[in-house]
């Protein structure tokens, strides 16, 4: 249930994706401030994330969930109506503390209501759905942009995250209890706790990467494609092809991934990675990008999965709480420093540029594949 959740989080998002950087930079002017509100929004999800933490062991975390689809919906439906650049900038806002409680409870619901010797093949089935939900909504999108316009298309996002408080009604849901009387630890005795430990860092670490990657991705191909003069489904089809190897591949690796290959898994596909964001860079051809965003998605594919699965591995049921909130911030810190790089590299120097920093970042997260793999 948590993962059809986030499954229909992701179909919202996703179904807007295609036309929301094209939509921050009509609201800011410019690509250089369409990273920044990008930036802001994971920023404000990356510090609430931490203070999510502290409350989770004194507030039920159906009540949070029912917190973060709402304020979704209703930051959706405000990007509609507005258009000035302070309104949007708060909704940016609004919109990173939702995620931010999404993001910190679900994927703890999903670990605390899943068997450890299952917990790689949920892991990739909880991938799986998200993954779909990434081919169908940008696809769906497109099309409703082409036919409908894009403004239309903040209403059906909040139609499908209404759809997954809908979910939170199930009787399976219903039945759990989850205010929890702990002792917790302070944000910065927890963010101590979490880098004083290299296993932990070393996960931190290789989500951080994959999703400066994303969110470089999410921002950038539509605007790269909108600039070549292609219509805004051409991003929807390219954000379904860059998911596709993930959707096919995810739930064999899941299923597959021994502890002893991991670090094997990860720096094999990070490698795979980086050589066809090298190609990006090299080759300036709109068609033949699309292509390498395609492949370089087979490399994500091994590394996806298994991420958490190594994170789990490292730390114990009862620092979950306390400890997890804080390995989110992974993907905040790379939603932060991928639009900033981008709309500055960008507005500078090119996208041909972009994607030669890009494979640069991701460079070191072969080494630490290789670590991973030293450990067994």
């Amino acid at each position: 249930m948590f993962s059809y959740m986030m499954f229909f989080y992701c179909l919202a998002v996703a179904f807007v994706a295609p036309m929301f950087p094209d939509y921050l930079e009509k609201v800011t002017g410019s690509p250089v401030y369409v990273g920044i509100f990008i930036a802001i929004s994971s920023v404000t999800t990356l510090i609430v994330s931490l203070l999510v933490s502290k409350i989770l062991h004194r507030v039920s975390k159906i009540l949070l969930l029912y917190i973060g689809f709402i304020g979704m919906a209703i930051t959706f439906a405000f990007y509609y109506f507005f258009r000035s650049f302070e309104v949007v900038l708060l909704l940016q806002i609004f919109r990173g503390v939702a995620t931010a409680v999404l993001f910190v409870v679900i994927p703890l619901m999903v670990r605390d209501y899943t068997a450890k010797k299952s917990l790689a093949h949920e892991e990739g089935v909880y991938y799986l759905l998200l993954n779909l939900a990434w081919i169908i909504g940008p696809l769906a999108g497109g099309i409703f942009s082409l036919y409908m316009g894009s403004s239309l298309m903040f209403w059906f996002a909040v139609a499908v995250f209404l759809i997954a408080v809908m979910f939170l009604r199930h009787e399976e849901i219903t039945d759990i209890n989850t205010k929890e009387k702990k002792r917790i630890k302070g944000v910065f005795a927890s963010m101590k706790e979490y880098f004083s430990r290299w296993s932990l860092v070393k996960a931190y670490l290789i989500d951080f990467g994959l999703f400066v990657w994303w969110s470089i991705t999410t921002m950038c191909v539509p605007l790269y494609i909108v600039q070549n003069g292609l219509p805004e489904i051409f991003s929807g089809i390219a954000f379904a092809l860059q998911l596709l190897p993930l959707l096919f591949l995810e739930g064999w690796v899941g299923d597959h991934v021994k502890n002893s290959k991991m670090g094997t898994y990860i720096e094999r596909g990070f490698l795979i990675m980086i050589m066809f964001i090298i190609l990006m860079a090299v080759v300036d051809n709109v068609y033949f990008s699309l292509a390498m965003l395609f492949c370089s998605s087979i490399g994500a594919a091994f590394v996806e999965p298994i991420k958490e699965t190594y994170l789990f591995k490292h730390m114990k049921e009862n620092e979950e709480d306390d400890l997890f909130p804080v390995y989110s911030t992974a993907r905040q810190l790379g939603y932060f420093v991928g639009p900033l790089l981008s709309g500055f590299i960008v507005a500078y120097f090119g996208y041909q540029a972009l994607f030669f920093v890009a494979a640069v970042i991701l460079l070191p997260m072969v080494f630490i594949g290789y670590l991973i793999h030293k450990e067994s």
